[in-house]
């Protein structure tokens, strides 16, 4: 689906997207309808990349996407619907600090344009401008947009990981046509 010309970046949800466990391909695929049943449209999917686990270790690689999304629903409400599909899809409560394989992980990066910072919601996400894996799929949906509340855009960023040696390999077409 095409995003509407009149559609402002302003208006727009991005949902950082990552599985490595199970059927991964099959739960995007997944993550898209059960984000539908809660109100939330997905408008449009980056590539899909697989990558090296962040933040721990495991032999089980990433698939990692951006969703470009819409939604009349407020960040809080958002929020707990994006943990409402984490649980419904599988997803267990941590057991120790820190990161551990998933079925899905679906993390608000941008809601439209705002800034939040709440003990239980930052926006923009705090590690958004660290992460590969989520600014080359950003770029490939918003390119050198400008957003306020990064003071930057994500081709800018991208650029900062030209020369890195991190395996980044494209794996599926979007989920969502354009």
């Amino acid at each position: 689906m095409a995003r509407d010309k009149t559609t402002n970046y302003t208006d727009l949800i991005y949902i950082g997207v990552g599985t490595n466990l199970g059927d991964r391909l099959h739960n995007i695929q997944s993550a898209i309808e059960e984000l539908k049943a809660m109100n939330i449209v997905v408008i449009r999917t980056a590539s899909i990349y697989e990558t090296e686990p962040w933040g721990f270790e495991t032999s089980d690689t990433f698939l990692n996407t951006v969703f470009e999304c819409s939604s009349s629903m407020n960040a809080m409400d958002c929020l707990k619907a994006l943990q409402f599909v984490e649980k419904k899809m599988g997803r267990k409560k941590k057991l120790k600090i820190g990161y551990e394989s998933r079925v899905i992980d679906l993390d608000i990066l941008l809601f439209k344009n705002q800034q939040i910072n709440l003990i239980e919601l930052t926006i923009p996400h705090p590690y958004l401008t660290d992460r590969q894996f989520v600014i080359i799929p950003m770029d490939e949906l918003v390119n050198d947009t400008f957003f306020t509340s990064l003071s930057t855009n994500f081709t800018e960023l991208k650029n900062r990981f030209k020369d890195l040696k991190t395996p980044f390999v494209v794996h599926y077409p979007p989920l969502v046509n354009e």
